[in-house]
């Protein structure tokens, strides 16, 4: 029943992790939305070897975890809690204990071979005080990045994942979203100034960095690679790629009124 009430079916407990006793190190996804971090997270969970990265501090997460793991009365209001109203109240007012509480629960229940893996936007870390935060929430923890080439592409599956609701392709398909040349700008400038922000907080840290085309065009050495930087030695045959690319005829029409600059 309470599969039922959680807005991402993957927080429920049948994904949990068996703790394996081992100290417990942490690493940090720094992303974007439609960067890709979805795909390199997944993968990285399939190997088993480093824990189950996903967007812990998202809104959407913070609800979901509530409802597993909160007081009665919190779990009941937050189960009802939908769409937009997701990211406007949940985790606005949170205390940092409160916080840190959360990341300890998820923590106990998603860590395996001793890593527990963190995938962060850079809005969300601003939203909940930036790197001295997180430094806090996860001492020394090491820094992944994933970046997009092809930001255009990535504005388009910003923008219509923001207007339709439909961010992962297991999602049920959402409204059909108006092409409108100002919105895809905006999540250009929104892109270019999450970019700018990783790239003045990270400056100084060891970050391994791939692109979101070195991804797909061969995933299991980026896994390998990925793996190597935390100092995890790879299995000799890696995952392979577990989700379903959202680009389709809709995407290649936007691109093109974006060429002809309607």
């Amino acid at each position: 029943m309470m599969a039922g009430t959680l807005l991402d079916p993957r927080n429920g407990s049948d994904f949990d992790l068996s703790p394996d006793g081992r100290g417990q190190r942490a690493y940090i996804i720094a992303s974007v939305p439609r960067s890709g971090s979805t795909l390199l997270a997944r993968l990285l969970w399939d190997t088993g070897l480093v824990g189950a990265p996903k967007e812990y501090l998202n809104p959407m997460q913070l609800r979901d975890w509530t409802v597993r793991d909160g007081p009665a009365v919190t779990r009941w209001v937050h189960s009802r809690l939908r769409g937009s109203l997701v990211g406007a109240v949940v985790g606005r007012g949170w205390s940092e204990q409160q916080l840190k509480r959360h990341l300890e629960r998820v923590q106990s229940r998603r860590s395996s071979g001793g890593w527990f893996g963190l995938k962060l936007h850079h809005h969300h870390l601003i939203r909940y005080g930036g790197l001295p935060f997180i430094d806090r929430m996860l001492p020394h923890a090491h820094w992944l990045r994933i970046t997009r080439e092809d930001r255009l592409g990535q504005a388009i599956s910003w923008e219509r994942a923001l207007g339709s609701g439909q961010w992962a392709a297991w999602q049920p398909k959402g409204r059909t979203v108006p092409y409108r040349r100002e919105r895809v700008r905006q999540r250009l400038a929104d892109i270019e100034q999450a970019e700018s922000g990783w790239n003045q907080m990270l400056k100084g840290r060891a970050v391994w960095q791939v692109s979101y085309e070195s991804l797909v065009a061969d995933p299991a050495a980026t896994v390998r690679a990925a793996l190597a930087s935390l100092g995890v030695e790879a299995p000799v045959e890696t995952p392979g790629l577990p989700t379903r690319r959202q680009a389709d005829a809709v995407t290649a029409e936007w691109r093109a009124r974006w060429a002809a600059g309607i």
